[in-house]
């Protein structure tokens, strides 16, 4: 006879400074994750002059990581199921990390947009995780405290990637350029990388929760056949 496994609740996280680190370190995930859908807008010039960059390519490295994301964020809560949130979180910022700094270091448009995308299935692995560790560990006012800043975080992260993008490419700091926007989070993917696998939350594993590989294939091709003729057909004169 089957049973149908229950998701196990995350240990309780004690009140005082636990609590606030834990907060800390996925709302400063979920920062980097919105801050990144935006902050690129502003070294759009930048990119093109130094790379030499069409207007189609640079389209898909604007659009590039929201495709990556919206594509690959319901299998990122599914990963966060059967490998445990914490894992998940810690895995997927480790590849957003990597994948900003090979963004701060591409050597043409061509990379460039591959590391976007890399750059998006960092973030949909990761950004999952947030709100599900906030439900488990947070109850009473303290839930409603946690997710009043999460939300906060949302919007003022769109904001704030305008801001520190031009503030960025405007400093040029060592040459930089329009690289300074990706690197920026080098350093605090790397100080999130050591403290959260002692912060966050231990969550029970759900093996019985799996990938719908099918569906995601489904719904990697629709969107391409969507998007891709949408920002490549004008400078291809809209082939068949």
């Amino acid at each position: 006879m089957s049973q149908t496994i229950a998701p196990a609740p995350a240990h309780p996280v004690p009140a005082g400074r636990r609590s606030a680190a834990v907060l800390v370190v996925l709302l400063t995930g979920q920062f980097m994750a919105v801050l990144d859908a935006s902050i690129v807008n502003v070294a759009i010039p930048s990119i093109r002059a130094s790379l030499g960059t069409g207007g189609a390519a640079l389209q898909l490295i604007v659009a590039g990581y929201v495709i990556a994301y919206a594509v690959l964020l319901i299998s990122g809560a599914r990963l966060g199921d059967r490998f445990t949130q914490r894992r998940t979180f810690v895995a997927g910022l480790a590849v957003f990390t990597v994948a900003s700094l090979a963004c701060g270091l591409a050597w043409d448009e061509l990379s460039l947009i591959v590391f976007r995308f890399a750059q998006g299935a960092g973030a949909a692995a990761m950004v999952p995780q947030v709100m599900t560790l906030i439900q488990r560990t947070f109850t009473g006012p303290a839930r409603a405290r946690a997710l009043s800043i999460y939300a906060a975080i949302i919007s003022g992260g769109v904001v704030a990637g305008q801001i520190l993008g031009g503030l960025i490419v405007d400093a040029d700091l060592a040459g930089s350029s329009w690289r300074g926007v990706f690197l920026v989070n080098v350093p605090l993917g790397l100080a999130l990388l050591v403290v959260a696998p002692g912060v966050l939350p231990v969550t029970a594993a759900r093996t019985d929760r799996r990938l719908d590989v099918p569906g995601l294939a489904t719904l990697t091709v629709t969107v391409l056949l969507l998007v891709v003729p949408l920002v490549l057909g004008r400078e291809l004169g809209f082939p068949a």
